[in-house]
C-alpha cells in the first residue's frame, strides 16, 4: 500500500512575548520523512477567520525558498549524547570558538561519565534513535533514577545534561521537535549549608594543629570568603602583607590548572590577624615561597598545590577537634564551601554592608550587578577586617 503524500506544510498558531498569535508554517521535509522547517508567515491571527488564507498563501509563496538537509544515518541518542560531551563535539568547540566562554574539561568529563553510568544502563534509551526519543522516555527515566536512589539534584543535573544536547540538536535543526519543551525538575529540597557559630570559631583560632597548610586553609574560608578552588590556587604573589589584604584573581581546578576565579569574581579581601598569623607559620614552614609559589603548597613539587581532598579531610578532623563530630557535621551540613556562608554570617553580624560582604564574598547576583564593578573602590579594608575580628573577639 502506497503511503499517503504529504502536504507541503501545515500552519500552526504560535503565541509570541507580547501576547500575539501569529501563523507559523510547518515545511514538510520528503526526503527524510519529517517537519524540518518552520518558519512564520508574520501573518496575525485575527478577525473571525483568523487570516488563515493570507497565512495559506504566505506559506506557499515561501515553498521555493525552503532547503532541507540530505537524508542523515538515524543516530542513536546514547551515541548522540556520549558523543556530545567530548572536547571534540560541535558544541564544545563551538563554545570555546565562537562564544568564547570555553567549558571547563571536568565538566565535559562529568556529563560524559553520567552517560555511561546513569543512562546507559536504563533499557530503554538502549536502541532508541535521537529522533525517536519522547516525553515519556524521559519522565520513565527520572522514575527509574529515582527508583535506584538518586536523588532529586542529581536527577535534575542528569536531565539537564540531556536537554542541552537535545536543544542543541533542535537549534541546529537536526532535530525538528523538542521531547524536554514540558519536562519539569524533580523536586529538591535543598539542606542549608551549615555555618561555625562564634564560640566554634573562638575554639578554632586557638586550636593548634600539626598540619598549618589545613588550619589556613579553612581561616581562608571562615575569614575571608575563598573558595576551595581560590584556596588551593593562593599564590605568594597574592598576598599584601604591608596593606594586608589578599588579591584573589587565582582558581585551581585539578584538570586544568590555575584560572580565574568562578564566574570572573577576581577580588580583594582583608586579612585579619588569625589568618596573617596562620600565613606566617605557613611561609616558614613552606619549602616554596617564591612570588609565584602556592600558598597551600604540595609537599612533592611547586608545580601544584595541596590534593583536591586534602581540605576536605582536614576540615572533618578540624571539626572533630573543636568538638563537632562527624555526625554533627552531617547533619548541620558543614563542608568547606559552608565557610563561605559562615563568612557572610560573619559579615553582618559585624555590620558589614550587604553591598560590601557581597562583593568580598565575590558573589555575583543579577540585582546587584551594576553595584559590584565600583563596590571594590570604595570598600575600606581596615574597618573590615576590624569589625571581622571584634565579631569573635580576636
Amino acid at each position: 500500500m502506497l503511503n499517503k503524500k504529504h502536504s507541503p506544510f501545515s500552519l500552526i498558531k504560535h503565541l509570541q512575548k507580547d501576547g500575539s498569535l501569529v501563523w507559523y508554517a510547518r515545511f514538510w521535509d520528503e526526503a527524510n520523512q519529517r517537519y524540518s522547517k518552520t518558519r512564520t508567515t508574520e501573518i496575525l491571527v485575527e478577525g473571525k477567520k483568523g487570516r488563515r488564507d493570507e497565512a495559506l498563501s504566505a506559506a506557499f509563496q515561501m515553498i521555493p525558498t525552503i532547503r532541507f538537509s540530505p537524508p542523515v544515518p538515524e543516530k542513536k541518542f546514547l551515541d548522540y549524547v556520549a558523543d556530545f560531551w567530548t572536547p571534540e563535539s560541535s558544541y564544545v568547540r563551538e563554545h570555546a570558538l565562537v562564544a568564547k566562554k570555553p567549558l571547563s574539561s571536568y565538566y565535559i568529563k562529568m556529563n560524559h561519565a553520567d552517560v555511561k553510568r546513569h543512562l546507559v544502563p536504563f533499557s530503554s534509551f538502549s536502541h532508541l534513535t535521537l529522533e525517536q526519543l519522547k516525553p515519556s522516555h524521559i519522565r520513565d527515566w527520572m522514575i527509574w533514577a529515582a527508583e535506584k536512589g538518586l536523588g532529586p539534584h542529581r536527577i535534575n543535573a542528569i536531565v539537564s545534561s540531556m536537554r542541552v544536547a537535545v536543544r542543541y540538536a533542535v537549534s541546529r535543526e537536526d532535530l525538528d521537535h523538542d521531547p524536554f519543551q514540558h519536562i519539569k525538575e524533580a523536586t529538591e529540597s535543598p539542606k542549608e549549608k551549615g555555618v561555625l557559630v562564634p564560640v566554634e570559631i573562638l575554639k578554632l583560632i586557638n586550636l593548634k594543629v600539626a598540619e598549618p597548610r589545613a588550619l589556613l586553609g579553612v581561616l581562608l574560608g571562615v575569614f575571608c570568603g575563598l573558595r576551595r578552588g581560590e584556596a588551593r590556587g593562593l599564590k605568594w604573589s597574592d598576598i599584601d602583607f604591608v596593606n594586608r589584604v589578599i588579591n584573589v584573581c587565582h582558581n585551581y581546578l585539578d584538570d586544568e590548572g590555575i584560572k580565574t576565579p568562578k564566574r570572573g569574581s577576581v577580588r580583594t579581601v582583608p586579612i585579619p590577624s588569625v589568618v596573617h598569623a596562620a600565613l606566617l607559620v605557613d611561609k616558614e614552614v613552606s619549602p616554596y615561597t617564591e612570588p609565584d609559589d602556592f600558598v597551600l603548597f604540595c609537599m612533592e613539587t611547586r608545580k601544584r598545590p595541596i590534593d583536591s581532598g586534602f581540605l576536605r579531610y582536614h576540615l572533618r578532623e578540624i571539626l572533630i577537634s573543636v568538638g563537632i563530630s562527624t555526625d554533627m557535621q552531617k547533619s548541620r551540613n558543614l563542608t568547606f564551601h559552608g565557610l563561605r556562608h559562615t563568612f557572610v554570617t560573619l559579615g553582618r553580624m559585624a555590620g558589614i554592608s550587604d553591598l560590601e560582604i557581597q562583593t568580598l564574598a565575590g558573589h555575583k547576583s543579577h540585582e546587584m550587578m551594576d553595584h559590584y564593578s565600583h563596590a571594590g573602590q570604595v570598600i575600606d579594608y581596615t574597618a573590615a577586617r576590624n569589625k571581622l575580628e571584634r565579631v569573635v573577639n580576636i
